[in-house]
């Protein structure tokens, strides 16, 4: 019985255990929490009802974000853009939202394209003849267009990338089609064996996106020798080189060919190295097979002459006999290999040549030559002339030859021996501002002095003679100072010629007088004379040069000059004051007077009358024109240094000299000049001490002169 009401209780409560669910599930929520879509992919969402939600009802739906994806009435969604967004289903019924559930929609960006980088792989063509018959028969329905080798043993890193470069996902996956021919580790593709097999790289995101390669695994190159026939190449010629790949049945026998000294030597595809310059060029030969094996060899390139030049060799090349002249050559290029010359003389016995050292044997022509030792095709030739040197130069003129400035004369001159080559000279002056010579031996005189005329023999043995040439400079006229010159009678004046140039060689001068009662002349030294006025009146004086005979004349004018100024009179006034008259005794007009004054005190002693405080009178003049027989119009005296100290006891006044309208100037000799009689005031004999002199007084300053009178 107990059994019995257990069994029931426990089929109650099982019964109970299923029914419970059923009570439960009143859901309302989309099949799957997440979808993941693809730009541009639509999807249908299913939603799930249970329970009360299972039936009535609408359901409406909405996208968080419409630019990322959006949803239809039937919940149908689409993907737009790249980005995360949610779709949101209400239940809505009467109005009333009785349930919400919500979709995470994630919308990636696809991969479009997969490409692999054969930057660091070995690829080929297939139709490459390098490897074209390593291929089995291709098949035309191929997905790859591309071969990459790989060695067995080696390793060739991969890397690709897939194309847009926003996708969401850009993992790519590497597959090899036969991992016994070739396997991948992660992105590392290894030759295992000889043989064939294709490489898939493939998006991870997409699989459908990928790309094909076909992988040749060879047997690869070991060593690489470079041979070359000849031991170094000139610069600008070209030579074969070869390249022998080892083992012998490497899969791939091409190379590619460098140089790492391009500047030096270039190398072309096929092997052919060419030079540029001198120098030493490495070239390498490494393998195309990507196994990175290299082959080295050091080239020599030289440089051939390509030009030899005797130096100077547009000028004459002259030797004398016994003698020896030295060629000097330029070998071209600079950077030539070896830059050694042969010499060689067309006739010994003419002259003889030895590391371009030329020595003459007799005279005549011949050529010399000189030749590349490396390139003996390379020559160069001038010709020589050997020649009888001179021995000695003479000049044929008379000893000491003596030229007038502006004057020319010819040297005459020989040499020896007469069988002499060359029997040219040159000449040079030793003083060329005085004698100028030129190529033909003509001297022209420019200035007065001496100069010695070189001779040198023009065939260079250096022979040559002095030659002595004076040159003289000429008279070129006469001139006297004067036009007129005034003789006091009884006495003379002394006149100089001068005679031009100044450094006239013959400076003599004659003198003649036309009228000798009058005035008497006589000679004193090469250009002066003295002249001695004997009556009054006039005469002219000539003089002329001995050199040339140029003259130049004068007016001799006698008369008694030292008298030609009458004190006419002379007192003092009772103020203080010098009266003066003066008058022309002459036939002449005088423009100025000159005179001075002797001042005595009341005790008719000296008295000082002078500025300078120390002179016993002053000096004065009267500035106008006085005609023959005039009179000094009074007030018009100028009395320089003047100086008022004290009352004038007595006054001489003495004439000193006069001047001419003509500008000439008369001073009488100081032992002629006698003073006027003196003039007394009424004061004399008055005993008056001789004041010290003070201050100009201001009324007898005028312009910085005193005047009275």
């Amino acid at each position: 019985m107990k059994k019995k009401l257990l069994a029931v209780i426990l089929c109650a409560l099982a019964g109970l255990l299923i029914a419970l669910p059923a009570l439960a599930a009143d859901t309302f929520t989309f099949s799957e929490k997440s979808v993941t879509m693809f730009e541009g992919e639509t999807v249908s969402i299913d939603i799930t009802r249970d329970g009360k939600y299972a039936d009535g009802g609408e359901i409406t739906y909405k996208s968080a974000n419409p630019k990322i994806a959006t949803v239809e009435a039937d919940g149908t969604v689409t993907a737009l853009l790249k980005g995360n967004t949610t779709i949101t289903a209400s239940l809505v019924s009467n109005g009333k939202t009785l349930r919400r559930t919500e979709l995470a929609v994630k919308v990636w960006r696809a991969v479009t394209k997969v490409t692999l980088s054969e930057k660091k792989l070995t690829v080929y063509e297939p139709s490459d003849p390098e490897i074209v018959n390593l291929l089995r028969p291709i098949d035309e329905d191929r997905e790859w267009e591309r071969v990459i080798v790989v060695s067995v043993g080696k390793t060739a890193q991969l890397s690709a990338v897939c194309t847009p470069e926003d996708a969401t996902s850009r993992k790519v996956k590497y597959e090899s089609t036969d991992v016994g021919v070739a396997k991948v580790a992660e992105t590392s593709l290894r030759g295992v064996e000889a043989g064939e097999c294709d490489l898939i790289i493939s998006s991870v995101q997409n699989p459908d996106v990928r790309q094909v390669y076909h992988v040749l695994v060879i047997q690869p190159v070991k060593k690489i020798t470079i041979e070359m026939a000849e031991k170094s190449i000139s610069s600008g010629s070209s030579a074969q080189l070869y390249a022998v790949c080892t083992p012998d049945n490497a899969s791939i026998q091409a190379v590619t060919w460098s140089s790492r000294n391009p500047k030096i030597a270039t190398v072309d595809d096929n092997g052919i190295v060419t030079g540029l310059q001198k120098g030493s060029a490495t070239i390498d030969a490494t393998a195309a097979d990507g196994s990175g094996v290299r082959g080295s060899k050091t080239i020599q390139i030289t440089q051939d002459v390509t030009d030899v030049e005797i130096k100077n060799r547009d000028q004459d090349h002259i030797v004398a006999t016994g003698r020896t002249i030295n060629l000097g050559v330029n070998v071209m290029p600079q950077s030539a290999s070896v830059r050694t010359v042969n010499w060689y003389s067309s006739d010994e016995s003419i002259a003889t040549v030895r590391n371009g050292v030329i020595t003459g044997r007799k005279a005549g022509y011949c050529e010399i030559t000189v030749a590349s030792t490396s390139n003996p095709d390379v020559t160069d030739t001038v010709l020589v002339q050997v020649i009888q040197m001179v021995t000695r130069v003479n000049v044929t003129n008379e000893k000491g030859m003596t030229i007038r400035k502006g004057e020319s004369a010819q040297i005459t001159w020989s040499v020896e021996p007469a069988d002499a080559s060359i029997k040219d000279v040159t000449f040079k002056s030793s003083a060329p501002k005085v004698l100028a010579v030129d190529a033909n031996g003509i001297v022209t005189g420019l200035s007065r002095g001496a100069a010695n005329v070189t001779v040198t023999a023009a065939d260079g043995s250096r022979r040559e003679t002095s030659y002595r040439v004076t040159v003289t400079q000429p008279v070129e006229g006469v001139s006297l100072d004067r036009g007129l010159y005034l003789v006091q009678t009884g006495r003379h004046t002394d006149i100089r010629a001068k005679v031009l140039p100044g450094n006239a060689n013959n400076q003599n001068v004659d003198w003649e007088i036309s009228d000798p009662y009058m005035a008497s002349v006589r000679q004193t030294g090469a250009s002066t004379c003295r002249v001695t006025g004997n009556y009054s009146g006039s005469t002219s004086l000539t003089a002329t040069t001995q050199d040339g005979g140029y003259s130049a004349s004068t007016e001799i004018m006698v008369g008694n000059f030292d008298g030609a100024i009458l004190v006419e009179s002379l007192s003092i006034t009772d103020d203080n004051r010098i009266r003066l008259s003066l008058r022309n005794m002459s036939p002449y007009t005088i423009d100025r007077v000159y005179f001075h004054a002797a001042c005595f005190d009341t005790m008719n002693q000296p008295m000082v009358y002078n500025r300078d405080g120390v002179t016993t009178g002053f000096d004065g003049s009267y500035p106008l024109a006085l005609g023959p027989n005039a009179q000094s119009v009074h007030g018009q005296f100028n009395f320089g240094n003047f100086l008022e100290t004290g009352r004038l006891g007595a006054v001489t006044i003495t004439i000193t000299g006069y001047r001419f309208e003509n500008g000439q100037e008369w001073t009488i000799p100081e032992e002629y000049q006698l003073p006027s009689m003196p003039a007394y005031s009424r004061d004399i004999w008055t005993p008056t001490p001789t004041p010290i002199p003070t201050e100009v007084p201001p009324e007898y300053t005028q312009n910085g002169e005193v005047v009275n009178g």
